[in-house]
């Protein structure tokens, strides 16, 4: 997919510049705005789309570059970045039938995609309007065709391949709200309420992955490591499952792994090659290798480059989804300032850790040291 993205970027520009001439440089300056503009259709009718139809918005982060302002719940989390161009929209299941739900709001985002495609070919008057409405309609077909992958889901894939899911993959999506309440019981701290919606999913949905990530992301909060290693590496043999299921449930098995070695439950040359191998695995499957970093800077801090520590906890809490996962990279930024002896400057870190998510057995941990120190 991806050597079909440049091909089609390339026939965009080629195309823009034959038809613009002798201003195609005004064309290709209207092919970018209009591939921006296709880009957050997509987004804002994904958003406006989970609102009507029932779905959770989990995260919406508006631009590029480093972190101006965020603001973080325990369900969602907005980011403003330095260059306020695209944005990143995420939705989950939140009540019952949560396909039609879903495909519900990928049509419409279709819908809104198509107008905002079709209102660009009224300025093809000029060079610019024709480069905006050739690369706006570019982005508009592409997006129709369905694709599934651990960084990427086409609004295609909602419409024209999820109302044909069936088996397991089904049963993972209509069980959301089921785990979803599991995991914001997770987020919120309360783990006797997430084990208690886990055993009562488990008794119906035994062989959901989503289920069985529940049960990891509680025995890790209870600091069981080698519990929740041993959950997730008995996924690893499941031949029912797709390449992107087979992604993710590599890279969780790299953080847990690095989770018990930094907790002392695991020796770290066995669990940082395997973190390694799990990760090089997951990449192929096309795991975002950006999705790595909060797990990859805690490795680096195991291995005394709390320089490279601190960068790529940064990276990762800037992305991060939900205010527990920004506790979990602040605490390693925090750790890696402590390692270089900063009390002052890890406090800073830990406090608003301790805010976001004060249960958290790292949080908890590390704001105790400090304390004591």
């Amino acid at each position: 997919m991806t050597v079909v993205r440049w091909v089609v970027t390339a026939l965009v520009v080629a195309g823009t510049i034959a038809w613009t001439l002798p201003e195609f440089h005004l064309g290709l300056a209207g092919a970018l705005v209009g591939l921006i503009a296709g880009m957050t259709a997509t987004q804002v009718g994904l958003a406006l789309g989970a609102v009507l139809f029932g779905l959770r918005i989990t995260h919406v982060i508006i631009g590029v570059g480093a972190e101006l302002k965020s603001w973080t719940w325990t369900h969602q989390r907005l980011v403003i970045r330095q260059i306020p161009v695209l944005a990143t929209v995420g939705i989950t299941g939140l009540k019952p039938g949560v396909r039609r739900r879903t495909v519900l709001t990928g049509a419409f985002a279709i819908v809104l995609c198509a107008a905002v495609a079709a209102l660009t070919w009224l300025a093809t008057g000029s060079a610019f309007g024709k480069g905006m409405a050739l690369a706006a309609t570019a982005c508009f077909l592409w997006q129709l065709v369905p694709v599934e992958r651990p960084g990427n889901t086409s609004l295609g894939w909602f419409v024209f391949s999820l109302p044909k899911l069936s088996g397991r993959p089904l049963g993972e999506l209509e069980a959301r709200p089921g785990v979803l309440a599991g995991m914001d019981a997770y987020q919120r701290g309360d783990l006797d309420e997430a084990e208690r919606i886990y055993a009562e999913l488990v008794r119906e949905h035994p062989d959901l992955l989503t289920v069985v990530g529940l049960k990891v992301v509680t025995s890790c909060a209870r600091e069981r490591y080698l519990e929740a290693l041993q959950t997730v590496i008995g996924l690893t043999g499941r031949e029912d499952l797709s390449t992107r299921d087979l992604a993710f449930v590599m890279a969780t098995t790299a953080g847990v792994a690095v989770l018990a070695v930094e907790s002392g439950q695991f020796p770290a040359e066995v669990g940082l090659e395997t973190a390694r191998s799990m990760f090089g695995n997951a990449y192929e499957a096309g795991y975002p290798k950006q999705r790595a970093n909060g797990t990859l800077a805690i490795m680096a801090l195991i291995e005394g480059d709390t320089a490279k520590a601190r960068q790529l906890a940064g990276y990762s809490a800037e992305s991060s989804e939900n205010a527990q996962g920004r506790a979990d990279d602040l605490i390693t930024i925090a750790r890696a300032w402590m390692e270089d002896g900063d009390n002052a400057k890890a406090r800073e870190f830990v406090t608003e850790a301790h805010e976001l998510a004060g249960w958290s057995p790292r949080v908890a941990a590390t704001r105790a040291r400090l304390e004591i120190s």
